[in-house]
């Protein structure tokens, strides 16, 4: 089975890296294929700006030191979330397309490209639609689909990338649940039970389908004579996978033993006992990182100067970009005292540490110390691999 990934251009490119790594980090049948660089766009005939909210019935709703953001529902009720007022003005507008809009998109791409009628392609966008829907097949074309990938952070504290992978499993197995369209739209849960298959009318009961990345039996039943046991298998492995990374990020899973912190043979680092969870850093971030760990007693900010060639030689080892004169420059940047760059970096890690596996976890793993003080990583150097 093959799953063909685009992107809209309004689609951030490292999310959509992400959404990729995470749907292909799990080894099976279903195959995940991508062209980071083939954008569709959508022009201004294909959106339209519709509006939202009107300043008084904004101002009648909500008193003034708790203004919202309110996006529309399928049943047209107002669904207010919390925003700051202060960046608003009215009537709140947001940009939406039609259902055909996008499927058309997805046919224009597979007819380019010659793609089979029995592999998918799914369109990640961050136009919204005019279902206000999460992810949808073409009734049509079952195996066009589409997942809207802005406003998560709604409704689940963790990476975007999370729940918009599990969607496009959630596609692959709910096309092969049903005969048709009209089946599905009977087959589906209205009340969610937590199956891969709540229809999850009010958004925020998607959480719960997110936690529990499960398939109820019914559900099951009907997929075992469409697809194979290894294609199933695959499947789920992914989903629990997903499930797995959202609980450490949303700091669900917190009194577990410590994972090893495993650098491979790439300099990507991974947290295997954690699902697997990759810490995504750039060069410079990891570059530091490396030195912390070469260095289990600390180096205080104001010492890094005298590990200026070590760090210079880690650097050259994980980055490609620029020349070498470039590269000293950056390096000169972070060892030097009057300058911000390695307090900023050291941030930026801990953020990524954060945001992968939740602060209490994290805590064991990102550099840390307070102002004027040694900084280092606690982790017991037994559980580093280099590779």
């Amino acid at each position: 089975m093959k799953v063909h990934l685009i992107k809209d251009s309004e689609v951030g490119k490292d999310v959509f890296s992400e959404v990729v790594d995470l749907l292909q980090s799990i080894n099976g049948p279903i195959e995940f294929l991508y062209d980071i660089n083939n954008t569709i766009d959508f022009t201004e005939d294909d959106v339209e700006d519709s509006q939202v909210l009107e300043q008084k019935k904004f101002e009648k709703a909500i008193p003034p030191e708790e203004r919202i953001y309110a996006n529309m529902r399928p049943s047209k009720e107002i669904e207010f979330e919390f925003r700051p007022f202060k960046n608003f003005t009215f009537p709140l507008f947001r940009k939406t397309t039609k259902w055909t809009t996008i499927f058309n998109k997805c046919n224009h791409y597979r007819n380019k490209n010659n793609i089979p009628e029995n592999e998918f392609v799914i369109l990640l966008t961050e136009v919204s639609n005019t279902n206000n829907w999460f992810a949808s097949l073409d009734e049509k074309m079952p195996f066009n689909g589409f997942i809207h990938t802005a406003d998560w952070n709604h409704f689940i504290k963790c990476q975007d990338s999370f729940p918009i992978a599990y969607e496009v499993i959630a596609l692959v197995l709910q096309k092969h649940m049903f005969i048709d369209y009209n089946e599905a739209r009977i087959s589906v849960h209205i009340e969610p039970i937590g199956c891969v298959n709540d229809l999850c009318l009010e958004k925020k009961n998607i959480i719960l389908k997110l936690r529990t990345a499960d398939v109820c039996q019914d559900c099951m039943n009907k997929l075992k004579d469409k697809l194979s046991i290894a294609e199933i298998q695959h499947a789920l492995n992914i989903m629990d996978s997903l499930r797995v990374k959202m609980l450490f990020s949303q700091n669900l899973r917190q009194n577990v033993i410590l994972s090893k912190l495993i650098i491979d043979d790439n300099n990507r680092i991974f947290l295997p006992d954690f699902g697997n969870i990759e810490i995504k850093l750039r060069p410079l971030e990891k570059a530091l990182y490396r030195l912390y760990l070469d260095h289990p007693e600390g180096i205080g900010l104001s010492f890094l100067c005298d590990h200026k060639e070590e760090l210079y030689e880690i650097y050259t080892k994980l980055s490609s970009l620029g020349a070498l004169n470039e590269m000293k420059v950056r390096i000169d940047d972070i060892v030097n005292v009057t300058k911000n760059s390695s307090a900023e970096k050291i941030s930026k890690i801990k953020t990524a540490f954060v945001k992968a596996i939740g602060d209490n976890l994290a805590k064991h793993y990102y550099i840390h110390g307070g102002n004027g003080e040694v900084k280092k990583v606690d982790l017991d150097r037994d559980l580093v691999e280099i590779k």
